[in-house]
């Protein structure tokens, strides 16, 4: 089986982490990039950054660059991502059976469980392979994590789309395919995700500790100044407030930890977390 990889060049802060954590599963990595260094909503991007720390992660050449012109300030940052995910998909497609298509700052903890997940997926003549992330959302002076959880502290998944798809396929919004049959993967056997329904089937089991690492905000306070203005969320959230309660969380993980039961909603409760692996690394 054929696996390639596509990834979205312009934030470099976990870049080399997520590209070495699946760079041996797959023969070629296809990075794709406005060459104007542009977000979608023309702001600037960190791309030069970025492409000299993938290079520093592609010690057997497997890259191969895409630049292409994706800026686009009229058009909804969901739908110009969509269309430079499709473009860099189809490049990705060419002579794979599968394509990775995991963001920049998603680390894949263990890559022989989620090749035997590809695998399960294949078999079982799936289009989409659906595998659960652990949300890091800070790190703390300590070195130690804030991550989303479950009301009382239990382990919660997160699937912003699937993780693989077959060579070939159609994206509908962002990384999401729809009506393609999907493989999923959670980290219990029934749904440990709060924004789908208790009843949505589970296919295969893993520990927790084989979970993707999504370092969402994981960040320093410029790459956060940076991630306001191009993240496909720029326009829609109240980015003031949530740097502050971000700032404040940081440097009160125990105290944000102990509030979880009390929180309405459910990405915004937060477990204490310990990752040596990535306790005292740098973004």
């Amino acid at each position: 089986m054929k696996i390639h990889a596509y990834v979205l060049a312009g934030d470099p802060a976990w870049i080399g982490e997520g590209i070495g954590s699946f760079y041996r599963l797959v023969d070629r990595i296809v990075v794709s990039y406005d060459a104007d260094g542009l977000s979608w909503s023309g702001h600037p991007l960190s791309t030069a950054e970025s492409l000299s720390r993938i290079a520093a992660a592609d010690p057997d050449g497997k890259v191969v660059l895409r630049p292409g012109r994706f800026s686009d300030p009229g058009l909804m940052a969901m739908w110009a991502e969509t269309a430079q995910r499709q473009d860099a998909l189809d490049a990705a497609s060419e002579g794979a059976d599968w394509v990775l298509q995991l963001d920049t700052d998603e680390v894949v903890t263990d890559p022989g469980a989620f090749l035997a997940a590809i695998e399960s997926a294949d078999a079982r003549a799936a289009s989409a392979l659906e595998y659960p992330s652990r949300v890091l959302y800070a790190r703390s002076r300590s070195g130690r994590f804030l991550e989303t959880c479950g009301r009382f502290w239990s382990t919660q998944s997160s699937y912003p789309g699937p993780v693989a798809v077959r060579s070939g396929t159609a994206l509908s919004h962002a990384r999401q395919a729809a009506g393609v049959p999907v493989y999923r993967v959670d980290v219990a056997p029934w749904n440990t995700d709060p924004a789908r329904r208790a009843t949505t089937p589970v296919h295969r089991v893993i520990g927790r500790e084989q979970a993707i690492l999504h370092l969402s905000w994981v960040r320093t306070e410029a790459q956060m100044a940076e991630k306001r203005t191009v993240s496909g969320h720029a326009r829609d959230r109240d980015w003031d407030g949530e740097l502050g309660r971000w700032r404040w969380r940081m440097r009160h993980p125990f105290l944000t930890a102990a509030t979880a039961p009390l929180a309405r909603k459910p990405f915004e409760r937060y477990r204490v977390s310990s990752l040596p692996a990535f306790a005292r690394l740098d973004p």
